[in-house]
């Protein structure tokens, strides 16, 4: 971790020891002051009690400006360190497999660590410098009670270890229920989330569902509130044993001193100083193992935080690049999956190929395993045996960013972002403005679009930036195929592309799709709906997660299996509604 210190600002951490050396002076002359200046009251001296005020009062000024200073630098340095942290750690989440996200264990400790990646490394710069501070504060004060006997300091010693072990016994308590504060928090936050996401406060409102929704939450805070009163009488018995602690203390150590008093052995003005230097060294002993019991505690974090950043489940960003025009095959040879923490396998010694120029459609049923072919293709999994192969080479041996983006992909799942129209088209890519109007062109959306007061620059919703507009789900949909059509690349991806369209944009995407992709692309569509699948090239139909049947159209009807069993279904419904079974208009 102080790798880490020193990584961020090594500057910072210099200067807050020097800040806290300074305060350790400050301490030291605040003991003395009461003495001196009680002598020279007593002594009836004006002139002497204004050069003892002086003496002591210019040096607390000029700490105090000095202090001042560095609270301004270190408000901003701090706040520039934080920054760097979370990129840092945002960056490693961009790197992680998805499935260490879908491992519960892996992602508590992701949230335990995100909450506190930034005081881990802060903690650290205040232990140092805290450290340093206390022994010379502890060689300082320790110069005024030279005169003190040997028992009142095995006095402070026993009361200091019993403190150290309380105040650990605490840490401890306080560490075991913030993780399970973690776990439920995470589910309230989630309840949460339902009330500010439009689609979730749309679904909401026509299911009447905010009912049972506050009543989810309300066992979910009621758990916390448990979790809170067990905490509280766990600590309540240790804290009552450090209060009267401190109490009895205090009475002892001043009938001590009252005692010195009467023996002679310090005069009145000392009293004073002996109580508030008896306080402070005592003060500082406590902060220095209490120091031990910071870094026991910000251990247990760290230990998080430094698992999270060390983490080897982590994605290829060194290895083979692959172009935008390089994908001249793929294959998928004896590929068996299952999801974390899942027994049964979504896809199970799965077999295919498909070449440059191909124009597949992958079909079967919901929960067939067609989705999870892409997330593997993709490289959001690893198969669980079996290869995946791009021009006959694993594509673990290719870095994965040039593997995404040598593909355009469109989930059913697809994210609109709340970003502008441009940015959620684009996606950061550098794309000329002619190429993003053809594609909302292509999607029926561009009249709407240049009709708006900001045009391209129209953020999607208000949640990020003022003026948003709200997009139907059919429009959200064109949004996200507009993509495909601003895209240079030439591999395509759809899964389940026209759920939210109407027949004629259905027909018309698939016409788009197939008459005008360069004769060189490969085109893949994952669907359950067999709209134009007889254009297409071939056929993979996946049931169960094995390959069924695969071949042309006219092959797989020839077959009369279970392509031929679900276009019939398909065909029949249309011809009862009087329909075209190939336009679905």
């Amino acid at each position: 971790m102080l790798r880490r210190v020193f990584h961020y600002n090594k500057l910072l951490l210099f200067l807050r020891i020097f800040i806290a050396m300074l305060g350790s002076v400050q301490v030291f002359l605040t003991v003395l002051m009461p003495m001196y200046l009680l002598d020279a009251i007593l002594l009836g001296e004006f002139a002497e009690i204004v050069r003892v005020t002086v003496m002591f009062t210019v040096p607390f000024l000029l700490i105090r400006f000095v202090s001042i200073a560095f609270s301004a630098y270190d408000r901003v340095a701090s706040e520039k360190i934080y920054v760097l942290i979370v990129n840092e750690f945002l960056q490693k989440t961009t790197e992680l497999d998805l499935g260490y996200f879908d491992d519960t264990k892996s992602y508590d400790e992701y949230n335990r660590a995100f909450g506190n990646c930034c005081s881990v490394i802060d903690s650290i710069n205040g232990i140092v410098a805290g450290l340093v501070s206390s022994v010379f504060n502890i060689v300082l004060i320790s110069g005024v009670l030279l005169w003190m006997d040997i028992y009142i300091f095995v006095a402070i010693l026993v009361v200091i270890s019993i403190n150290f072990a309380i105040n650990n016994k605490l840490k401890k308590i306080d560490y075991q229920y913030s993780r399970l504060f973690v776990e439920k928090n995470k589910q309230v936050n989630y309840v949460y989330r339902l009330f500010y996401i439009p689609q979730l406060v749309r679904e909401i409102k026509a299911a009447n569902l905010s009912d049972f929704i506050l009543k989810l939450k309300q066992n979910f805070n009621d758990e916390i509130i448990r979790l809170t009163k067990e905490q509280v009488r766990k600590r309540s018995f240790f804290t009552v044993i450090l209060d009267s602690m401190g109490i009895l203390e205090s009475g002892f150590i001043a009938l001590y001193f009252a005692f010195a008093v009467v023996l002679g052995r310090i005069t009145i003005s000392e009293y004073f100083t002996c109580i508030n230097a008896y306080n402070q060294l005592k003060g500082t002993i406590v902060n220095l193992t209490s120091i031990y019991t910071s870094l026991y505690s910000n251990s247990m974090f760290a230990e998080d935080y430094i698992n999270f950043i060390n983490s080897t489940q982590t994605e290829t960003t060194n290895k083979g690049e692959l172009s935008l025009h390089d994908i001249e095959k793929i294959e998928f040879a004896s590929v068996t999956f299952a999801y974390p923490n899942n027994n049964n396998f979504s896809l199970d010694n799965v077999s295919f190929t498909i070449e440059k120029g191909d124009k597949v459609a992958i079909i079967g049923q919901n929960g067939a395993g067609k989705t999870t072919i892409i997330k593997l293709l993709l490289r959001l999994y690893d198969p669980t045996e079996g290869d995946i192969l791009i021009n006959d080479k694993n594509i673990q041996e290719y870095n994965t960013q040039s593997l995404r983006n040598a593909m355009q992909t469109l989930f059913q799942d697809f994210a609109i972002f709340a970003f502008t129209i441009r940015d959620n088209i684009s996606l950061g890519r550098e794309i000329s403005e002619e190429r993003i109007q053809a594609a909302l062109h292509s999607v029926d959306l561009r009249e709407k679009v240049d009709n708006l007061n900001l045009a391209l620059e129209t953020p999607i919703t208000s949640q990020l930036y003022d003026e948003g507009i709200e997009l139907s789900g059919g429009e959200s949909q064109k949004m996200a195929i507009s993509r495909i059509y601003a895209s240079t690349v030439n591999t395509i991806i759809m899964d389940e592309p026209t759920s939210n369209l109407d027949p004629r944009a259905e027909y018309a995407l698939y016409d788009r799709l197939m008459n005008e992709t360069p004769t060189n692309s490969i085109v893949i569509v994952i669907s359950h709906r067999l709209t134009l699948t007889y254009k297409m090239s071939k056929i993979i139909v996946v049931n169960n997660g094995k390959i069924a049947e695969q071949g042309t159209h006219e092959e797989l009807m020839q077959n009369a299996k279970i392509y031929a069993e679900m276009y019939n279904l398909q065909a029949e419904k249309y011809l009862q509604t009087g329909k075209s079974p190939h336009l679905g208009i």
